[in-house]
């Protein structure tokens, strides 16, 4: 079908009045439904790349999955509401609803940077619809001003063009008809790493808003933004010297374009939650003040102080006591000087002075030999003692953990998995479940470890799959740009590979801290290169029960093999 559909009646009902704007993976117009009274709406084309039935087959999949998406979140208002949805020609086409209004390109320009006020009001506006967004488990992928339309009947915010559904027309697909790479969805600027790389999650769409409350903020594009060494954003310098703002308000900006995702809000709930306390302190525009502390001097004891006492208990009398500030050296030495000597002085219930005898440090102290003697015996024995009760200490725990190493360490028992789509071949453990995985970024097989007991949360898995590369790579070129990814998406820290053997072939191998879900993890990831595809087998586990299946991990590892 021709791209240039102004003047055409789609489906029968939807007449083309004028065309809306072209991206890389459609065209959008504006139409008239002519079966419902000529009212307005929009209608987005989205095209496959390919023609073949494989990619069809799987676009097909892809964009009823995101229309049933689009569709479960028409119930928030400030979100188009899907209208229709249908396929033709080999092309796909949305009907949603027409947005009276601008968007926020028209709003935020180069040079003309918003107050503080106006860029928070901006953020809880987004932020509401993207917790609902959330809350439906989907990212939008794609926030930018020109994706927020203004709208002109109540001037509320409204979220447009989900780049989820994008994906429909970024597959590329081989002559097999398999998904071999797909493009990142979004725009450069506004897009994190990890959705660089084809790993999107909430905190990407929270990056995204982030940079556009910056622009806002600053007036400057953040094409213009320096990046330093650790790759955060360098943007405080852009902002006005001669306005204040709250300090608490550009950590939480910059703590929502973290480089590393692991390092940013999570969700637009806990970014909801601060941006609450800034309203609450009624911070804007004030200088913080610090004020020290100011002890108070000791106030004198005046003839009414003890009879309050009288009326109060011992606990009493000792809390007042602490409560008071502490004394001066000049005022602890003096009445030391006007005591008795061997006499102390004490409060008491009735307000009595009661004296005890002082013990005479000043007096010698006499050791008899024998006494001498006697103790020297008794520090050999406790000495001796001591010794046996280490001795014991060491056999019972060496015990303890051979027979906890004997109980946990599980049975290899082996079963062989072999896809010849996939091409390879692994041994697993018997007691596993296993699961094939075929999407955008990879193939191959994923296999759990069934849970040790009723506490026990947590599935050790190893994932083995194949990666078709862009072009052919030596394991050496796949190992260097592993460890660059791993070192941005996941542990900053990690060493270099070790040479180890994957089943007949020569592999390198890292060991790297993670996380899974929220929970820390420990992974080992293993690979190798045979043309033009990698080979990835990465155990994860939880950082302390990490050693327990690495035995099975290491047996999986020589058991794999390349079958075409």
């Amino acid at each position: 079908m021709d791209n240039n559909l102004v003047g055409q009646t789609i489906q029968g009902r939807y007449y083309v009045v004028s065309q809306l704007g072209r991206g890389g993976v459609g065209v959008t117009f504006l139409a008239q439904d002519r079966q419902c009274f000529d009212s307005q709406c929009v209608v987005k084309q989205l095209k496959p790349k390919t023609a073949n039935p494989q990619t069809l087959s799987i676009a097909r999949k892809l964009f009823n999955r995101e229309a049933e998406i689009m569709n479960r979140l028409g119930h928030c208002d400030r979100i188009p509401r899907l209208l229709a949805y249908f396929e033709q020609d080999h092309e796909f086409f949305l009907v949603q609803e027409l947005i009276e209004g601008h968007d926020l390109s028209q709003e935020i320009l180069p040079g003309q940077p918003w107050s503080e006020t106006k860029t928070l009001t901006l953020l809880e506006d987004v932020l509401e619809v993207l917790l609902i967004v959330q809350q439906n488990s989907v990212i939008h992928r794609d926030l930018k001003p020109s994706n927020l339309m203004r709208r002109r009947q109540d001037n509320k915010i409204i979220l447009i063009d989900f780049g989820s559904v994008k994906q429909v027309s970024t597959q590329i697909i081989d002559a097999e008809g398999q998904v071999k790479q797909t493009v990142a969805v979004g725009t450069k600027s506004y897009m994190p790493m990890e959705q660089i790389m084809g790993r999107p999650g909430f905190y990407s769409d929270i990056y995204a808003l982030g940079i556009i409350a910056i622009q806002a903020l600053t007036g400057v594009n953040p094409r213009e933004f320096a990046i330093d060494d650790d790759g955060e954003i360098i943007w405080r310098s852009q902002l006005n010297p001669q306005v204040h703002y709250q300090p608490r308000f550009l950590d939480l900006l910059d703590k929502m374009v973290r480089y590393r995702h692991q390092e940013r809000y999570s969700s637009a709930s806990d970014i909801l939650s601060d941006l609450k306390q800034l309203n609450v302190t009624q911070n804007n525009n004030k200088q913080t003040l610090i004020i020290p502390k100011s002890v108070p001097n000791p106030q004198p004891q005046t003839q009414s102080q003890p009879s309050q006492l009288s009326n109060t208990n011992q606990t009493t009398n000792a809390n007042a006591v602490n409560s008071q500030p502490a004394p001066t050296k000049q005022s602890i030495q003096q009445p030391i000087q006007q005591k008795p000597v061997g006499q102390t002085t004490v409060i008491n219930n009735s307000n009595n002075f009661v004296k005890f005898p002082q013990p005479n440090f000043n007096s010698p102290v006499t050791k008899s030999p024998k006494s001498s003697k006697s103790k020297s015996k008794s520090k050999s024995k406790i000495l001796s003692l001591l010794l046996l009760s280490l001795l014991a200490l060491v056999i019972t725990v060496g015990g303890w953990i051979l027979v906890k190493q004997k109980v946990q360490e599980p049975q290899i028992a082996l079963s062989l998995y072999e896809n010849q789509n996939f091409g390879f071949r692994v041994d697993y453990p018997q007691s596993w479940s296993k699961q094939n995985r075929d999407d955008f970024l990879a193939r191959g097989a994923v296999f759990f470890s069934p849970l040790e007991s009723d506490a026990d949360q947590f599935k050790e898995q190893v994932s083995v799959l194949v990666e078709d590369l862009s072009r052919d790579l030596s394991l050496s070129e796949y190992t260097k740009q592993s460890l660059a990814e791993i070192k941005q998406l996941s542990d900053p820290n990690i060493g270099a590979a070790q040479v180890v053997a994957m089943g007949a072939h020569e592999g390198r191998q890292i060991i790297y801290q993670g996380e899974e879900n929220g929970n820390p993890v420990q992974r080992m990831q293993t690979w190798s290169v045979n043309g033009n595809r990698a080979y990835v087998i990465t155990y994860t586990a939880l950082p302390d029960s990490f050693n327990d299946y690495l035995p099975t991990v290491e047996e999986m590892i020589k058991s794999f093999e390349i079958t075409r």
